[in-house]
């Protein structure tokens, strides 16, 4: 049987994960699922990266094109990241003719109907597992094992960084900084973390759940997005008192008989026994719900060398089955355009409970203010926590609302905060249902 080829541009982390995998399993590849699999080319800049891994006989370059221009290379994997420079080099591997596997989460959600349609047009994969939960199988889960659910609804924690961060938060009492800069240590948070902390990493493997589950184009830019960076510890206190924690969940659902797709990221307060409640540090969690199986969690590690090379060779292998067998795109992504783009929910009109903490002066009628202009917009309160504060000038005030649509309570905050007794920003947090 003729050996399937490839080349593999980028070998960091998880290029490197995925040359150890393949040297790890490669006899039984071949000798067990007969797949002859040939790592041939490795593509990187730092060249002192050959030297530390197994690479064989692979042929070691710091020109990615070398594997863009060899005929006889079938896979292309690339793992350079970004969406400039990664983009260009898939557009001329399929151009090519050649199937590719990436993990590029970013490129998938920003460039997904650009890529899947030349794919389509040169007769070719483009295989991703690895851009949503490391080493979780959430992308073949969707495609393939709820093939025959209606996914009515998907919880996820999907950034480990900010997961591992809410927890420090709660359990060791620190300080949002303070968290960040313990995860920044550990290597669980980049130098600059912006797009972690500020939900942008979630968001880009939401858009693509989203597209997947629903058979359409998902934009990024339509997708409310809201990070973890204005979490205080008296926002994590609160929730403690009330039974509950919080965690940065993306959101994807769709009502019976809407025709738009609830899709956001942001803060979310859930209570203690919900499932995702026990999902901690650095581990993601998907939680999808269909219309036969019911309820599904998937949990794991969601970053890392070898689980996200894992689902890396899990493309390896699906890709050289097709290959073997004559079908070179088992699962087509044509729905994936421009031209079907899905409608998105605008924020302003989902309807939640909320978590509200006010900043006001200690003093008589601040409390009936505050509810006789959430009950003009028809925002009912079901409990109300004030709390001691260390401030002399302000006091927090704590209130839980029973489901209000979103845009009131925003119409309805301005308004509180255009008030004197008023001395910082109100936190608005939305509370979960439901404990799985």
């Amino acid at each position: 049987m003729k050996e399937i080829q490839i080349g593999l541009i980028g070998a960091g982390t998880v290029g490197g994960g995925v040359v150890k995998l393949l040297d790890q399993k490669g006899s039984y590849f071949r000798d067990n699922l007969g797949i002859p699999l040939r790592l041939a080319r490795i593509a990187d800049k730092a060249a002192n990266r050959f030297t530390e891994l197994p690479v064989g006989n692979a042929v070691c370059t710091d020109n990615a094109s070398d594997i863009i221009n060899d005929p006889d290379i079938d896979i292309v994997i690339e793992l350079v990241g970004g969406t400039t420079f990664a983009k260009d080099l898939i557009i001329a591997a399929l151009s090519k003719g050649k199937h590719v596997i990436t993990a590029n989460k970013a490129l998938i959600a920003e460039y997904g109907p650009t890529i899947f349609e030349l794919a389509e047009k040169s007769g070719v994969s483009v295989l991703f597992e690895a851009s949503v939960g490391g080493g979780m199988p959430v992308i073949k889960t969707i495609r393939e094992s709820l093939v025959g659910n209606d996914i009515t609804s998907v919880k996820t924690i999907i950034n480990g960084t900010c997961n591992y961060i809410l927890t420090q938060m709660s359990d060791k009492g620190l300080l949002f900084d303070t968290a960040l800069k313990k995860a920044q240590k550990s290597g669980y948070a980049e130098a600059d973390p912006t797009l972690d902390i500020g939900g942008g990493d979630s968001g880009h493997k939401v858009a693509i759940m989203a597209s997947l589950i629903y058979g359409g184009y998902v934009p990024l830019t339509k997708i409310y997005i809201e990070g973890i960076s204005n979490i205080s510890k008296e926002d994590i206190e609160s929730a403690r008192q009330l039974q509950c924690t919080i965690r940065l969940l993306g959101i994807i659902r769709k009502a019976p008989g809407e025709d738009c797709v609830d899709v956001r990221v942001h803060p979310t307060m859930i209570h203690k026994n919900h499932i995702l409640a026990s999902v901690r540090d650095v581990f993601n969690a998907v939680l999808l719900e269909g219309s036969a199986v019911g309820p599904t969690l998937l949990y794991g590690r969601g970053a890392g060398e070898l689980p996200t090379a894992s689902s890396v060779v899990s493309d390896i292998i699906d890709i050289a089955r097709n290959i073997t067998a004559g079908v070179p795109r088992r699962i087509p992504m044509n729905y994936y355009r421009l031209s079907n783009e899905l409608k998105i929910k605008p924020i302003a009109d989902i309807v939640s409970r909320y978590y509200l903490c006010f900043w006001v002066s200690d003093k008589p009628k601040v409390l009936a203010s505050i509810a006789t202009i959430l009950g003009n917009y028809s925002i009912s309160i079901s409990s109300v926590l004030q709390q001691e504060s260390t401030e002399e000038s302000c006091v927090p005030v704590i209130m839980l609302t029973h489901k209000a649509v979103e845009k009131n309570v925003q119409e309805a905050l301005a308004e509180i905060e255009t008030m004197d007794f008023v001395k910082k920003k109100t936190h608005l947090i939305r509370i979960a249902g439901r404990t799985y």
